[in-house]
């Protein structure tokens, strides 16, 4: 074979592998830069394989069929250019001038992709780097190995081989992966027991931990305002609730002179909770509720719960303190079985509750009871009845770390909103708008959907519908867009994944269909509320999905 090719073709020449070197340094350049949209979609998976692979089956591989394009187009421009070179008796060398095609293509790809809005950034953190640096090198290899194997072999075809580069990509992607896999969870594993390290030389830090299917964030914060009516705290920033999160939490914002960690709790998969009790060692857990979030990876709610009860187990083994939210069938489940001192929220025999609530548009008010003894008018600008849940599992952990009622009283005082979580934002057309773009459960909807009906003026819900639930994601979301129907006048659904659930939903309910609109984005449902909406209506945006999901 290689004899015929080389009567073919001629054996490749020192000027050959140069060339090849240059025209594969240039498409991995390329190449590198069109990766980086794959790898932003890896890093959205938390580096999970399958998130990565689940977001082609449901993209339906369109982004794989437009790299295709590109090596297709440049291949029939690159022979068509090479047989014409032949017919002029051209050099060789001067043949790998048609590969200026692909460069081109690749160039207006780049374009192109850099043309599309993003929600969440890619992060260029240090282990992206890597990521991007093993990419190009392996890029760069396979490049020039295919430039000689077609200047070798292939008719007509000089240079050819980087043209296979772009359908390789997303493979390269998977095998960089795991080329560096090893080496980042050893890197890991060393960040993780600097954090543990210096935990320890802190003996008198009190932790506490937030778990729960919803809310956890909301908590998390709520805990640490009313907290630092008399303690220094420190407190997991953001959704910081993943081991490499709280890690970052303790090595850079963890002070000396710190009394209290509050760290938030999440979880994909059993195992998690435990992985991080284990690393912080929490002396009280808090669980604010348990829904169907992330049935997608725990399969059942029954493991689910498990997980969550991982927290009160620890607690439990540990002689610490629990706080259940027991209007949660799932965590009064876990509160049942745990034995601990610990405190039920919610339930008939709560020692902490709060009487005659009145929910506005403006926030909420109500009578705080603590041990039957009625503390005093309470009021806070956190919007919605749920969150008065969410402080009385605060007022549990704050009574139990010494707190007086005043202190208490004037922590919740004290509470802001936590960006994206019904809050109000300024609008620069007089619309009311209420950010929930980081609420993505089926308890946070209905909340929102009540402090939603608080307001006057025609009210519209912007919103990608709810992922991760498994078997019960459609269902979800019909129930939801039913729910919509209810308070809703317009409703604007972004991207395709929910579209039939939701729409299907908000027609079973008699809601208008001309009213239902379809946005492929969320700035294109920006860019339609002047067309629906006068000044004073209300605009609720609903749960935000990142790029992964479309």
């Amino acid at each position: 074979m290689n004899l015929m090719c080389s009567i073919t073709m001629g054996m490749p020449t020192l000027v050959d592998f140069w060339l090849s070197v240059v025209a594969s340094l240039i498409t991995t350049l390329f190449v590198t830069i069109m990766a980086t949209n794959f790898f932003h979609i890896l890093q959205l998976s938390g580096y999970k394989l399958k998130g990565y692979t689940d977001y082609f089956k449901q993209t339906k591989f369109a982004s794989i069929g437009r790299l295709a394009i590109i090596s297709i187009l440049a291949a029939g421009a690159m022979v068509i250019t090479n047989v014409l070179l032949e017919q002029l008796l051209v050099g060789r060398a001067l043949k790998y001038a048609s590969i200026i095609f692909f460069f081109i293509f690749c160039l207006v790809y780049v374009v192109n992709m850099y043309g599309v809005p993003q929600k969440t950034p890619i992060k260029y953190t240090k282990r992206m780097t890597r990521l991007i640096i093993v990419f190009a090198i392996i890029c760069f290899v396979s490049g020039v190995a295919l430039q000689y194997l077609t200047v070798l072999c292939v008719p007509y075809f000089t240079a050819g081989g980087v043209l296979v580069l772009p359908l390789l990509l997303p493979v390269f992607v998977i095998v960089t992966h795991g080329v560096t896999l090893p080496v980042e969870n050893i890197i890991s594993k060393s960040y993780i027991k600097r954090a543990k390290a210096k935990l320890l030389n802190y003996p008198n830090l009190k932790v506490v931990g937030v778990t729960g299917s919803y809310g956890k964030t909301t908590v998390k914060n709520i805990i640490a305002s009313i907290l630092a009516e008399k303690y220094k705290v420190c407190v997991s920033p953001f959704s910081y609730n993943t081991p490499l999160g709280l890690t970052k939490t303790i090595l850079e914002n963890l002070n000396a002179d710190d009394q209290i960690l509050v760290c938030e709790m999440g979880a994909r998969n059993p195992g998690d909770i435990a992985e991080l009790c284990e690393m912080v060692s929490p002396d009280v857990g808090v669980i604010t509720g348990i829904g169907n979030q992330h049935l997608a990876t725990f399969k059942t709610v029954e493991n689910l719960i498990n997980t969550k009860a991982e927290l009160a187990r620890f607690i439990e083994k540990n002689d610490g303190y629990l706080v259940v939210n027991v209007e949660s069938s799932g965590a009064k489940q876990i509160f049942d079985k745990t034995n601990c001192t610990k405190v039920a929220i919610g339930g008939e025999n709560s020692s902490i509750v709060a009487e005659n609530i009145v929910a506005t548009k403006d926030g909420s008010k109500f009578e705080l009871v603590i041990g039957g003894k009625r503390v005093g008018r309470v009021e806070t600008v956190l919007l919605g009845e749920h969150n008065v849940s969410n402080i009385l599992l605060a007022v549990a952990v704050a009574q139990k770390l010494g707190l007086s009622e005043k202190e208490i009283v004037d922590g919740i005082k004290r509470i802001i909103p936590v960006s994206h979580r019904l809050a109000i934002v300024p609008s620069n057309n007089a619309l009311v708008v209420i950010d929930d773009a980081y609420n993505g459960s089926v308890e946070g909807t209905k909340s929102a959907l009540n402090v939603l009906s608080k307001f006057e003026g025609r009210k519209v819900v912007i919103t990608p519908g709810l992922v991760e639930l498994g078997n019960e994601q459609f269902n979800a979301n019909f129930e939801f867009g039913r729910d919509m129907a209810k308070v809703s006048d317009y409703v604007i659904v972004t991207g395709i994944i929910n579209w039939e659930a939701i729409s299907t939903g908000l027609e079973f309910a008699g809601f208008d269909k001309t009213k239902i609109i379809r946005a492929g984005s969320l700035n294109q449902a920006v860019s339609m509320l002047p067309s629906i909406t006068n000044p004073g209506d209300v605009v609720l945006f609903e749960n935000d999905l990142p790029d992964n999901y479309l």
